[in-house]
């Protein structure tokens, strides 16, 4: 007992000499544990009354039926209609440009003399008042599906009860024959007839209102086509694998000081500059070498289709030089190899949960979406999206790559700022 007491305090003492080391131990799964619960409440919430759904209007119609639809629609739990953003009325293409940058998962069209087409019921499918959705096709069809469904009923429901009393005098003057002979209140068929009016009329209402509902994606997006499992998981975990290099770049470098490697080249007459940049190409071709294969997977064993090829270039060269700035910033920070280790898996993990690598971005509360944007995981998965989701090319990327840059920029110059070389 005594030996297992004295071997006790002495791994103790090794523990608690890294304390920077030891905080990370239980940081790491609080933080996880913190980040998961909330962004994982929208999987199941999403759409209720504590998580809704915001969904964008445009309304082109100055009749009286499209502001009972509206009205009708902010009484419904799980959704908040917004016809404004920051007090300005949203238009069509504002309304699609916010569903491109992702500020919105739809958006309801209400065309122009919707009003006054419908209560016309017209039979023309080209003269019917026609609701467009715009939806973002990097969306949970799930989602989008309950919350499409949720508007129509309204809708059908407020244009059925506008235009009831205009088939019931349709229906009417179709009927209005077998009373021609009617002679007074001692006819025996009278009642019989108002109860087949009532149901001729109820019956034909029954078929359905005059309203044609629409569905597409915004101007430029590939048309009419829902991210698969396979084009949500292979990019997403892609730019999840890409961030561990993390863990082997820094580790690297704390094992080159304990064995006095890095020491004896720094002897060597070659700048710092030189020096970092040739430790950190090889794993920067190595994180090249795992979005070309992590893409194949999809491609080869999952029928992917991966867009543009030069805007995904473009999208993985930028992704690949903010991992590798991220790890140079670790290896700069870390003193030990077990800081190191802890820190990279830190980082790696928590900065996939809240970038959307491991819970989609769209289903995380408000808050949770805005500290989304503040990781290089989720500019990098948006440009993915754009390219295999949503068909754009390389210009639609640039922004995405050029704020990758600049988080790599960012790394690099705190990395070098903070980096011990001696």
């Amino acid at each position: 007992m005594h030996q297992i007491v004295a071997i006790l305090a002495k791994e103790a003492k090794i523990l608690t000499r890294d304390r920077q080391a030891l905080a990370l131990l239980f940081a790491m799964p609080a933080f996880f544990i913190l980040v998961m619960s909330y962004t994982l409440e929208g999987v199941f919430q999403g759409g209720s009354k504590s998580r809704p759904v915001e969904v964008a209007v445009v309304n082109l119609d100055r009749g009286g039926l499209s502001r009972e639809v509206i009205s009708d629609l902010r009484g419904v739990e799980g959704i908040v209609i917004l016809e404004k953003v920051k007090g300005i009325p949203l238009t069509q293409e504002k309304a699609e440009v916010l569903i491109r940058q992702g500020k919105f998962p739809l958006a309801l069209l209400i065309p122009e003399a919707f009003s006054e087409r419908t209560m016309a019921l017209s039979m023309d499918f080209h003269q019917k008042g026609a609701v467009t959705f715009i939806h973002d096709p990097a969306t949970s069809v799930r989602l989008l599906s309950g919350i499409k469904g949720t508007i129509q009923g309204i809708i059908l429901r407020r244009v059925l009860l506008a235009t009831l009393p205009a088939r019931l005098k349709k229906a009417w003057a179709a009927e209005m024959g077998p009373f021609a002979g009617y002679a007074g209140p001692e006819s025996k068929n009278m009642e019989g007839k108002i109860d087949d009016l009532l149901a001729s009329a109820g019956k034909k209402a029954g078929n359905g209102p005059e309203v044609a509902f629409l569905s597409r994606p915004p101007r430029g997006h590939a048309p009419g086509r829902f991210p698969s499992a396979t084009e949500q998981n292979v990019p997403a975990y892609t730019i999840f694998g890409v961030f561990f290099i993390l863990l082997t770049l820094a580790s690297s470098f704390i094992q080159e000081k304990k064995e006095g490697t890095f020491q004896r080249i720094l002897s060597a007459p070659l700048s710092k500059a030189t020096l970092l940049i040739g430790k950190l190409l090889p794993y920067y071709l190595v994180n090249l070498v795992q979005i070309v294969l992590m893409f194949a997977v999809g491609v080869v064993l999952f029928g992917m289709k991966l867009g543009n090829p030069a805007a995904l270039i473009i999208v993985s060269l930028a992704l690949a030089l903010a991992a590798n700035g991220l790890g140079l910033l670790v290896a700069s920070l870390g003193k030990t190899e077990a800081q190191v280790n802890g820190l990279s898996v830190f980082l790696a993990i928590i900065l996939s949960a809240l970038g959307g690598m491991l819970v989609p971005a769209y289903i995380m509360p408000g808050f949770m979406k805005t500290l989304c944007l503040f990781t290089p995981h989720a500019w990098a998965l948006a440009g993915y999206q754009d390219v295999i989701v949503r068909g754009l090319g390389v210009r639609q990327v640039l922004s995405e790559a050029g704020i990758l840059l600049a988080f790599a920029g960012l790394f690099f110059v705190f990395a070098l700022w903070k980096f011990r070389f001696r």
